[in-house]
């Protein structure tokens, strides 16, 4: 095969264990579940980070996040940092992108040649937090902050005509199967890498009457593990239900049930809308020789345990769905714990780009191997350093075990083989992995400083951004160019038919 073209579908808050690849019961899913019969569907898949801005930078740099610097949403994404898309569009590929990555700064691009649709967040840095939570007051009277979920939107899921996050979604796929069909009739033959990105299923839980109706309130499931006191929780846990406001209000069952529901409808929509790409890659002759990976940001905590949204380093949070289908390769299933991380140096090893021209570092490994039927071998790595944290939360999967260790919080250690819920913490009980596992989270992060280089980038981080919203404002948001003139329509100087059959693309069976 020629160098194949690459599509990277992302979704936003989209936790794994609700789809039927990965065992779900609920979810009505039928293109996603046709990209699992066709692909490698990585069972043990994590995001580095459960935050968008954060985590999306990671998978992109294919690195940490905390060592480029992503340490929350109102990070800037520098403009020095290298890409998969720099390293892609370096190697002959098209870049191009579509929806959401939600970039930080004055750069908008980060090696993509193009941007198809605006970013639905800010690009400023006005969603940096606030740094001064060495210290969490649950007492203390809390205010609406910028870009951070509340428990009211729990209790507004339910159907709705429309939604930004309905108009965007669309608005995206829209623009990605133009740009698809544009690049088949397209005399530039270089291969391409497309992102398209969603921010569905993104709180709030609301979504239109049609896919609200595909499920009933007695098909909903209730929580794999029930409310937990808040009491009975661990600390961090107990300050992120004061973070979200769950002290506020108390959710009855049927709030839960609606909100899943919502959730569930979303899903089916982005399903939708992923069926459509796919239509249009197999409508334009692309298919045959496209790999496309489908995956989320991060995960939801969708009411488990009594916790919502993100923040948290619980698998519901953090495990996300990965499934790559490669037209070369047999459907699959691997067991070894992957990281967004591994997507970087996995898309340059698919494009054929040597390791020897990765001249950067990079924290991920190719899952290539594992599509021939190799185990991958190594930990995966996680963070946590946003609101409602005292101090940076690092996370080490290696094979079953699970370890969560902080300045801050009492270690956790889970071994999810047997205990796959997180319900038992086997830290401090002599457990031969704990030390294992804790000298490694020592030696990946700075933990003795990285709380103090996280405050100093935030407070500059602050002033910069109060700076700039004195006097003439210049935004970095991006914009979409126009359409080029004579590229799609009728102009001065176009003649019938020759005009009208430039637009012709032929089925690729006719």
């Amino acid at each position: 095969m020629s160098r194949p073209n690459l599509i990277l579908f992302m979704v936003d808050q989209l936790t794994s264990f609700v789809l039927n690849a990965y065992g779900g019961k609920v979810c009505k899913t039928p293109n996603i579940d046709a990209l699992a019969l066709t692909g490698t569907v990585f069972e043990n898949a994590y995001c580095p980070y459960p935050l968008c801005a954060p985590s999306r930078f990671g998978m992109m740099a294919g690195r940490i996040p905390s060592r480029i610097g992503a340490f929350d949403n109102g990070s800037e994404f520098p403009a020095a940092t290298p890409t998969f898309a720099h390293y892609l569009r370096r190697a002959g590929y098209y870049t191009c992108i579509s929806g959401k990555m939600h970039f930080v700064g004055p750069d908008q691009y980060h090696g993509f040649e193009e941007r198809l649709t605006t970013e639905i967040y800010p690009a400023d840095m006005s969603w940096t937090p606030t740094p001064d939570f060495r210290e969490f007051n649950k007492d203390e009277e809390r205010a609406y902050t910028f870009g951070v979920s509340t428990i009211d939107t729990v209790r507004d899921a339910g159907p709705v005509a429309r939604s930004m996050q309905i108009d965007y979604d669309e608005d995206v796929i829209h623009h990605a199967t133009r740009e698809l069909f544009t690049r088949a009739r397209s005399e530039d033959k270089r291969p391409f890498m497309m992102t398209v990105s969603l921010t569905q299923p993104h709180d709030p839980y609301v979504t239109t009457q049609h896919y609200w109706d595909l499920y009933q309130d007695d098909s909903i499931d209730s929580p794999n593990v029930p409310f937990i006191p808040v009491e009975r929780r661990d600390k961090h846990s107990q300050s992120l239900y004061y973070h979200y406001g769950q002290d506020k209000c108390t959710l009855s069952k049927q709030d839960y049930r609606n909100a899943r529901r919502g959730y569930y409808g979303m899903i089916s929509h982005i399903d939708q809308l992923f069926g459509q790409l796919m239509a249009a890659l197999s409508q334009s002759g692309f298919s045959k020789n496209t790999v496309v990976i489908f995956s989320s940001d991060h995960g939801d905590m969708i009411g488990e345990r009594g916790m919502w949204f993100k923040k948290t380093l619980f698998d519901p949070a953090i495990q996300v769905p990965l499934i790559l289908s490669h037209p070369e390769f047999s459907a699959s299933r691997a067991k070894s714990p992957v990281s967004l991380l591994d997507i970087f140096p996995t898309l340059l090893d698919i494009a054929g780009v040597n390791s020897s021209e990765i001249c950067t570092p990079v924290d991920g490994k190719s899952m290539l191997p594992a599509l021939k039927g190799e185990s991958l071998t190594g930990p995966v790595f996680a963070e946590h350093i946003d609101g409602a944290t005292s101090a940076p939360r690092v996370c080490i999967r290696d094979g079953n075990m699970k370890l969560i260790l902080s300045r801050a919080y009492p270690t956790q250690l889970f071994d999810l083989s047997n205990d796959p819920q997180e319900l038992t913490n086997l830290a401090g009980t002599t457990h031969p992995d704990e030390e294992r596992l804790t000298q490694l989270a020592e030696s990946t992060w700075p933990l003795d400083r990285l709380l103090d280089d996280v405050i100093r980038s935030q407070t500059e981080r602050k002033l910069v951004d109060s700076a700039l919203s004195i006097g003439r404002e210049e935004r970095w948001d991006f914009v979409p160019r126009p359409l080029e003139q004579n590229s799609r329509y009728v102009r001065r100087g176009d003649a019938f038919p020759t005009v009208e059959r430039r637009g012709y693309l032929a089925y690729p069976d006719q």
